[in-house]
């Protein structure tokens, strides 16, 4: 079906969802009756799950975000589509395949998955996005365009690490949505304009270089500290220390404190009135010692982005740290506990669920948390409009993820890591697209 995605290059993007639609009922209501039971595993027929209905949706969902995404350029769109559809195809198909032919070492994070599935995803989404977009694009498939070869390098690689992940019963609905949003980076930055806003490209003298070596020991002791707090354990401490490196070099002090607020922020939530949640039974796992799953599934979008866009970097830091908060205020609420889903009372620290304390806390720390990181220290003023915007697209995803949550809580298709992941990835495609055409004035 991957061969599918060169049409993009002849559709609009209204017809291609139009047919994507086709092709999802399709599947879900006909196909069932002359073979679709007959492909279906056992797990998928007892679970009333299967990836092949999933397909077309996700192929929708693609299409759709990159219009959003890239409306000035229809033809951009289609390439960004048709390269991430590629990923979904043929990287996880012959990841699949060449896995269990091959065989060989299992990966340490994951036991179902083997080094030889993930690298041959890595090669093969590779080989195939690339042409892909340029073909789409109508220019020559093998067409030589470092920007284009460094965003699917990237590309491949995070939806290699992502689609490796335990607790995905259904990948089809993680990965491709990496791939796009790394792919919607296309028309929104340069070699040259990244270069410039990179902290680490412009340290020209001894003075700045002795700056970014007090910056990596604070970011060092604080990581220190945060291990020996027992906010984090030994692998979070790891990958956290990593993350603010990272953000060190591309964003330098400001991009690192919006990183330490974050931090703050979400150790706040988790340790607010503590003795209640234990008492209700709710407290966050490992007495609120968060691990390298939570460090990691809050951490690779914005780490990534970095690189690319301060605004994208700062609402998904935004976005996750106000899931923090109404999970935890939520928690100590006194107060009727909701479903979004089936608008009914449901008991406390259930996943999906809300509560009035948490969400108004959430929001609140939307409304902080943009306003300190947007705000611009020299010029001594702000973005309205933009702040404004980001406001708002950070308060959709903090629904949509109580929403997501609530809906995989029942058909259990994905792992909170995963949602939590995508759903960053998802944020800092769309913020980058708003700041890129609309001006942050950052």
């Amino acid at each position: 079906m991957g061969f599918f995605a060169l049409l993009l290059k002849f559709l609009s993007p209204l017809e291609a969802m139009i047919c994507a639609v086709a092709a999802f009922l399709h599947n879900l209501y006909i196909f069932p009756f002359y073979g679709r039971r007959k492909i279906e595993k056992d797990f998928e027929k007892e679970k009333r799950y299967s990836a092949i209905v999933s397909y077309p949706a996700v192929v929708f969902f693609i299409i759709l975000f990159s219009y959003l995404t890239n409306f000035k350029d229809i033809k951009m769109a289609m390439a960004v589509a048709a390269s991430s559809w590629a990923v979904l195809s043929f990287g996880d198909s012959v990841a699949g395949f060449l896995g269990k032919i091959l065989g060989g070492p299992r990966l340490l994070w994951n036991k179902e998955k083997t080094w030889a599935g993930s690298i041959s995803f890595f090669i093969f989404s590779g080989l195939f996005s690339y042409p892909f977009f340029n073909y789409t694009l109508e220019k020559k498939i093998f067409d030589s365009d470092a920007k284009l070869l460094m965003l699917t390098l990237l590309c491949a690689f995070c939806c290699a690490v992502v689609e490796s992940l335990s607790g995905q019963y259904d990948d089809n609905i993680s990965f491709p949505f990496v791939a796009f949003s790394i792919f919607s980076l296309y028309s929104c930055f340069d070699f040259k304009g990244m270069k410039q806003s990179l902290f680490v490209f412009n340290l020209d003298n001894n003075l700045n270089a002795i700056f970014l070596f007090t910056l990596v020991s604070i970011n060092f002791g604080f990581a220190l500290v945060a291990y020996l707090k027992k906010w984090v354990d030994l692998k979070g401490f790891l990958f956290g220390l990593f993350l603010g490196f990272v953000v060190i070099l591309s964003r330098g002090i400001k991009g690192y404190i919006v990183l330490i607020l974050f931090f703050l922020i979400a150790n706040f939530s988790t340790f607010y009135r503590k003795k209640l949640k234990e008492e209700r039974g709710i407290e966050e796992e490992n007495k609120g010692r968060r691990g390298i799953e939570s460090v990691f599934s809050k951490g690779l979008a914005p780490m990534v982005f970095s690189f690319f866009s301060f605004e994208a970097f700062a609402l998904c830091l935004s976005f996750y740290a106000s899931d923090t908060v109404a999970t935890e205020f939520g928690k100590t609420s006194q107060g009727k506990t909701f479903s979004l889903i089936e608008l009914k009372e449901v008991a406390p620290g259930i996943s999906g669920a809300v509560t009035l304390k948490g969400t108004f806390y959430g929001i609140l720390s939307i409304f902080v948390f943009n306003l300190i990181s947007l705000f611009d220290y020299n010029s001594h003023q702000i973005n309205i409009k933009f702040f404004l915007i980001s406001v708002v697209l950070v308060a959709m995803f903090f629904f949509i993820e109580s929403i997501i949550n609530d809906i995989n809580k029942r058909i259990r298709v994905t792992s909170k890591v995963l949602i939590h992941i995508v759903l960053g990835f998802l944020l800092c495609a769309f913020s980058s697209a708003i700041s890129c055409f609309a001006g942050s004035g950052s």
